[in-house]
């Protein structure tokens, strides 16, 4: 038989011996080894985390409202369950930080520092954490009550932190998105942190999260976007902001105190 002879179109009803004799071993072997290929991707696939977002919910919260170094609502005692942390933290709608929205009602409604109130927004929970979106934006403060309004508590350091770990968005990290962390969210969490949303660092080998700072006790979210998706060395001096942590970093000298390592995180959620 010439070499001629074993030429094949596809529309042709008979196919020549030998492109049948090499493409029934290897059609049989595909058949086997896509859902060996399927089931090892799913097994080895990272769980995603048991973080919440209560989208099309509204929960009105009373407590006092803070704003420095970020906004955060303080819950009185009784109005979150007690598997929710009482240290709100509180983002805008979409990706924006909460700056925006508060400044708006406080021209209308004098300052609220300190004061009691109660806001309506969107639950955010995770990891120990609660985060509140003000959905309703300039209409999300539900009521401004008469008590005298109450001193901010000065951040005073505690400590130091050195080590590595990732810079999130807590917005998507906490509930939103998942994965809202590594190099899948990296995207993501630029425009999070590009639109005010404050950054937060996770450490590798540690449950805790830092809310990153400047100096100047100012959000420190545009020098950070570089490193966003990878693997971070940081250090700086740590303090409490009630259920949260706060890390100050030298904006100076962050080319010092954040590297890249060229190694990116994985973050599957």
């Amino acid at each position: 038989m010439d070499k001629q002879d074993h030429f094949y179109i596809g529309w042709q009803e008979t196919m020549p011996a030998p492109h049948r004799r090499f493409l029934r071993p290897f059609l049989f072997g595909l058949v086997l080894l896509l859902p060996i290929l399927v089931f090892t991707t799913v097994w080895f696939q990272k769980d995603f985390n048991d973080h919440r977002f209560e989208l099309g919910t509204l929960t009105e919260v009373t407590g006092t409202y803070y704003e420095s170094p970020v906004p955060l609502l303080l819950a009185d005692e009784g109005e979150l369950p007690n598997t929710l942390s009482k240290s709100i933290l509180l983002v805008g709608f979409g990706k924006f930080g909460a700056e925006g929205i508060m400044k708006d009602i406080q021209e209308t409604e004098g300052s609220l520092v300190g004061k009691k109130v109660r806001l309506s927004g969107t639950l955010i929970y995770g990891a120990g954490h609660t985060v509140m979106e003000l959905t309703q934006k300039e209409a999300s403060l539900v009521q401004v009550y008469e008590d005298a309004a109450l001193k901010t508590p000065a951040l005073a350091t505690n400590g130091a932190y050195q080590g590595k770990g990732e810079i999130l968005d807590p917005k998507c990290y906490f509930g939103v998105m998942k994965p809202g962390e590594g190099k899948t969210h990296k995207s993501c969490a630029i425009r999070c942190l590009s639109g005010g949303i404050p950054a937060v660092f996770k450490p590798d080998n540690t449950g805790d999260y830092y809310i990153l700072l400047d100096a100047q006790g100012k959000k420190l979210n545009e020098q950070l976007l570089p490193y966003i998706g990878y693997l971070v060395d940081m250090n700086g001096s740590v303090s409490n902001y009630f259920d949260w942590k706060v890390m100050v970093v030298d904006s100076r000298a962050l080319s010092l105190n954040v590297s890249r390592k060229g190694e990116r995180c994985g973050g599957d959620g």
